[in-house]
């Protein structure tokens, strides 16, 4: 029989640490050729959009297929040689892996000694995205900025007694960003929240909220100034990052690094100490594969 997990199960069995330790070590496999990464794929059942993503990995014989749409999110694990593993409710993991990969990129693209994070968005990604950073000691402090006021508050009166971190609330998206160091988006919003003239010299942008081609957070102008572009899944990121597909013949798709090279240290470049860089994060299947193995095995112990 295959093993159940709910919501509960997931917050109390991991912790942000082991979630990017277990990312890394997945897109390391990447990098060493062992893993099938499918772009997600969208349909309409009962006018609402059911969203797939998979992928697998040779060395463990696992895979991973996660569906969701109209509001449930299910992970289901397989192993070649045993069948179905485990049924998994995968919001919070969603959120887990998201901030984590984030993390993760914003390590190896950021400033060296980066602390200082501006925060556009406060819904359910946002939480994630600042533990994450946290976890990496990548943040000292935050500023954070959302359209709703009373929304905003409360994330921050939540967040504050989940960090460490100074966390101040900005009265607009400029001030939020004036000053950072690391930038996250963590919006759906189908128009620019983020200028380029906004952006302090030599900072990290990570767009995360954005990963559908009707959604876009940042203005297209940050992606031609960057000096490292770089996405989970560049397929991926050729039907969903609208930034990017904005850009039309401007955009020279070489110039697009997979996280995974960065992760191998196959295309380490020098920062600019001007010129912006940008990790869009669309979410990608071996991304759940790898914190759906993590539950899996912790539950094993």
């Amino acid at each position: 029989m295959p093993r159940l997990f709910n919501e509960d199960q997931a917050r109390s069995m991991l912790d942000m640490s082991s979630v990017i330790k277990a990312l890394e070590i997945m897109f390391r496999q990447q990098g060493a050729g062992q893993i099938d990464n499918i772009p997600r794929t969208r349909t309409k059942v009962f006018e609402k959009s059911l969203n797939i993503t998979a992928a697998s990995d040779a060395m463990t014989m696992r895979y991973a297929v996660k569906l969701y749409g109209g509001g449930g999110f299910h992970i289901l694990l397989y192993s070649r040689d045993e069948g179905l593993l485990a049924i998994m409710e995968a919001d919070w993991l969603g959120q887990l892996r998201t901030g984590g990969t984030n993390a993760l990129a914003a390590s190896l693209m950021a400033a060296p000694k980066a602390r200082k994070v501006g925060l556009i968005g406060a819904g359910r990604q946002a939480v994630a995205q600042l533990l994450a950073l946290e976890a990496m000691h990548l943040m000292d402090e935050v500023r954070v900025f959302a359209r709703n006021r009373e929304r905003l508050e409360a994330f921050c009166n939540l967040m504050t007694s989940m960090l460490k971190a100074k966390i101040r609330i900005a009265t607009c998206p400029e001030e939020a960003v004036a000053d950072a160091e690391i930038v996250v988006v963590a919006t759906n919003s189908s128009t620019p929240v983020l200028r380029l003239e906004w952006l302090p010299e030599g900072v990290h942008v990570n767009a995360m909220g954005a990963n559908a081609a009707a959604r876009m957070e940042l203005e297209p102008e940050i992606i031609a100034a960057a000096s490292i572009i770089a996405t989970d899944d560049v397929d991926q990121a050729r039907k969903e990052a609208a930034e990017f597909i904005a850009l039309g013949d401007r955009l020279d798709w070489s110039r697009i690094t997979p996280l995974h090279r960065l992760v191998c240290a196959k295309e380490a470049r020098a920062r600019d100490p001007v010129a912006p860089t940008v990790f869009k994060s669309l979410g990608a299947g071996l991304e759940d594969l790898a914190i759906a193995s993590l539950l899996y095995d912790r539950s094993l112990k």
